[in-house]
């Protein structure tokens, strides 16, 4: 190998590596955190934003999500809650899901985009239309186990959903996927 040949070779594996590097630390920082929990804060994968988790056992409900811009020191109360919460930064920081365990037989994926004024998004409810509008509501109206999450992200507008449930329809329990794209809506995964 030439002299130049090998300069760039070299230059070729460092940036490899440092792209897998950065790729990986990227799936780090997407990877879900629960509260209460031994974190109290879970920041967004490029580090511009925090969630902080604070625990209050004197209020009803004893928990709450506060989003922090680390750039501009602002902070919104986002979400608050009784049992527990898994926090899904998508990898590029603009969208995050709050997977909301609100009860025993019950979960609740809320979707939060920026800019974090808007509205969230209950994932939920938009499953539960969603499968009404093609008759295949059964199993969630009529189970009373039902628990619907958000799983992982598929990308920066994407997200993997989950429907598990069981109870009077589905005795033996089922369990099904979908994929939610910000801003379009829902689609069977395939």
């Amino acid at each position: 190998m030439s002299r130049s040949g090998h300069h760039l070779y070299v230059i070729g594996t460092r940036l490899l590596s440092v792209f897998l590097f950065s790729t990986m630390l990227s799936q780090a920082n997407t990877q879900k955190v629960t509260f209460p929990g031994s974190r109290s804060e879970a920041k967004s994968p490029d580090g511009r934003y925090t969630i902080r988790n604070a625990d209050d056992e004197k209020k009803e409900p004893a928990h709450t999500l506060t989003l922090i811009d680390t750039g501009s020191g602002s902070s919104t109360q986002i979400y608050s809650y009784r049992r527990h919460v898994d926090v899904l930064w998508s990898p590029t920081s603009r969208a995050f899901v709050v997977n909301d365990y609100e009860g025993s037989d019950v979960s609740r994926p809320v979707l939060f985009t920026a800019p974090w004024a808007d509205q969230p998004v209950d994932l939920r409810e938009k499953l539960t239309d969603f499968l009404r509008s093609r008759g295949e509501a059964k199993s969630v109206e009529g189970d009373h186990h039902v628990y619907f999450s958000a799983k992982r992200w598929l990308g920066g507008s994407e997200i993997l959903c989950q429907v598990t449930g069981y109870g009077d329809v589905d005795p033996k329990g089922f369990t099904r996927h979908y994929v939610y794209k910000i801003g379009v809506g829902l689609r069977p995964r395939r």
